[in-house]
């Protein structure tokens, strides 16, 4: 069995616990309030934001003309994808590339980030690849969990974890092309290499659910400072 095979392998019970979220249920439902939808989406963007860094980082280590290509082309999609949301944002929300900088970050997008962020210092992409691959790969098989259920015809709801860009999709699709460079960087890696890699892509599904949690939760800072200062011992989450 290859890296990958063991990722996705491994991968399933946070799919499945993934797909059970209250949130992503809301979703099919049309359940999900104005406040939990417009914190989730405040927070993705900035997440997303945050990738143009992960992908740069793998742009700088490549370690083949084919892969810079390939992350390049990811990119450049990143970069439509953010130009394209933020015109579409209202006055309230991050509506240029300035003001997406000082978007306010919130507890599990700041762990979320930061875990991504820490594989850029092993300067490999075997060890950066997974932590952003996962996510990718995570929300395409939401979209598919997603097609096969009864869901509200209604916007916002009707859009959610619909892909509609058939890059990631199929054997020549990012997310087919990211598994085959991470396998081909394993052969050129130690066991503890790849199980480190393995952990990471785990970690990154791990975050992918509490991210749902905490927009369905609406978690902030103001609900850590008040737990803390109050001696509350119990998790927040």
């Amino acid at each position: 069995m290859s890296l990958s095979e063991e990722m996705i392998t491994e991968a399933q019970p946070y799919l499945t616990a993934n797909e059970k979220h209250p949130f992503v249920q809301g979703i099919i439902n049309g359940t999900l309030s104005p406040q939990q939808l417009r914190y989730y989406d405040e927070q993705d963007i900035a997440f997303e934001y945050n990738e143009v860094a992960v992908i740069n980082a793998l742009i700088n280590y490549g370690t083949t003309t084919d892969q810079v290509q390939l992350f390049h082309k990811r990119l450049t999609l990143q970069l439509n994808m953010l130009r394209d949301w933020l015109k579409r944002e209202p006055d309230s929300m991050p509506h240029d590339w300035k003001s997406l900088k000082w978007t306010p970050i919130q507890p599990i997008n700041q762990l979320y980030r930061q875990h991504m962020a820490a594989t850029i210092q092993t300067h490999s992409v075997l060890q950066i690849l997974p932590s952003f691959a996962a996510g990718e790969w995570l929300y395409i098989e939401l979209g598919k969990y997603l097609k096969h259920q009864t869901r509200v015809d209604q916007e916002p709801f009707r859009s959610f974890l619909t892909l509609g860009n058939q890059d990631f999709l199929g054997p020549t699709g990012f997310i087919q092309q990211f598994f085959e460079i991470i396998d081909q960087e394993a052969e050129k890696a130690s066991i503890r290499e790849q199980q480190q890699a393995k952990a990471t892509f785990l970690k990154s599904c791990l975050l992918e659910w509490y991210f749902w949690d905490a927009s369905y939760k609406h978690i902030t800072w103001d609900n850590w400072q008040s737990a803390a200062l109050t001696g509350q011992t119990g998790p927040l989450l």
